[in-house]
């Protein structure tokens, strides 16, 4: 009854003005600050957990809209006013409880979904963003406290990332890291008692071994343009499984350019890092997936066996998540990536026979 009454076990909203401590991008120099804030729901986890919940002491998903005035930064190259404007996200979270002692907790959320960006360089020429959609992802550590049954108190540090990953170029993207305080505040709405999974899909089980056949399509941007070039990718591997969160995978990844480099029509056919002058590149990587009942995160190192690059690239990363629909089949979005910069994002589906 406890947890009951002091709204542990008790969906929440948190409220969290930011301001914040550095604003940052690949190549380019940035100063200024950017006010803001967050409001989240938090949909507790504890009162009916799954397995995967309890292997890594989930508090909370969470949804997150995050808010940021960014007029006061300026680029250090081309200091002219006003070149970022408002930023909107909205993203899913997982919320963690790292320690608890008492009536304080720190906690870590990292988190993923869509921003919207004000100024691009289709706006006012801003050289760092290409796009008003982007992907985002957030990651925060937080502490809180309590002081009331039903209220907290909390504060940290995060740092949110926009970028649209290729599909429209310029795109270095940019990094808000932020500090926040702000007040949690349970609902009266309890959770579900333990047992009863009506609010949760049924989960799948798991082999120990397996291979995936994966096939996706994507679109990278020509640069200062809004046309794009396609690509289709290709992956076979296998999988072992450690248990029924942590797996590793190894495999094969080809790429099929649709439209490769040609010297001629380098503003056409460019892609910095991803520029083929064939139509195949091929590569083996190998690295983890962390599943979350029927959703999956992936992510590989990998080292090219094929790559006529026009930069002498050899290794590149993939990452990205994955849904199995149903036990032999999975839905899946992966981001191609040549050191810190990203190629481009393929959507798809992964076979499982």
């Amino acid at each position: 009854m406890h947890a009951q009454e002091t709204g542990d076990s008790r969906n929440s909203i948190e409220f969290t003005p930011q301001i914040s401590l550095g604003v940052f991008t690949a190549k380019n120099k940035l100063s200024g600050m950017a006010y803001g804030g967050e409001l989240i729901y938090h949909l507790n986890t504890t009162g009916n957990p799954r397995p995967w919940m309890k292997m890594l002491n989930l508090k909370s998903l969470d949804l997150v809209f995050n808010y940021k005035n960014m007029n006061d930064i300026i680029m250090i190259s081309d200091p002219r006013p006003d070149r970022f404007g408002d930023s909107y996200a909205l993203l899913a979270a997982l919320n963690f409880s790292l320690l608890r002692t008492g009536n304080s907790e720190i906690l870590m959320s990292p988190g993923f979904g869509l921003g919207y960006l004000g100024e691009t360089w289709f706006t006012n020429e801003n050289i760092l963003v290409g796009s008003h959609l982007n992907f985002s992802s957030r990651i925060a550590l937080k502490a809180t406290t309590r002081i009331a049954p039903s209220t907290k108190l909390s504060a940290g540090i995060d740092i949110l990332h926009f970028s649209n990953a290729g599909t429209r170029v310029p795109n270095n993207g940019m990094n808000v890291s932020s500090a926040s305080i702000g007040i949690v505040q349970s609902l009266n709405k309890k959770q579900k008692v333990a047992g009863d999974t009506t609010s949760w899909r049924k989960p799948i089980g798991f082999k120990k071994h397996s291979v995936d056949f994966g096939i996706n399509f994507g679109r990278r941007g020509v640069y200062r343009s809004k046309e794009g070039l396609y690509k289709t990718g290709l992956y076979a591997g296998y999988n072992y499984r450690l248990n029924s969160v942590l797996g590793l995978g190894t495999g094969v990844d080809a790429v099929y350019y649709h439209t490769i480099y040609d010297p001629t029509r380098n503003g056409e056919t460019y892609q910095s890092n991803a520029s083929s002058f064939d139509r195949w590149r091929v590569g083996a990587a190998l690295g983890p997936d962390l599943w979350m009942g029927r959703l999956a995160m992936m992510a590989k190192y990998g080292y090219y066996l094929h790559y006529n690059s026009l930069k002498d690239i050899k290794t590149y990363w993939t990452a990205g998540l994955k849904y199995n629909v149903v036990d032999c089949a999975a839905i899946q979005a992966k981001m191609y990536i040549h050191q810190t910069e990203a190629d481009f994002v393929g959507f798809g589906f992964l076979i499982t026979p």
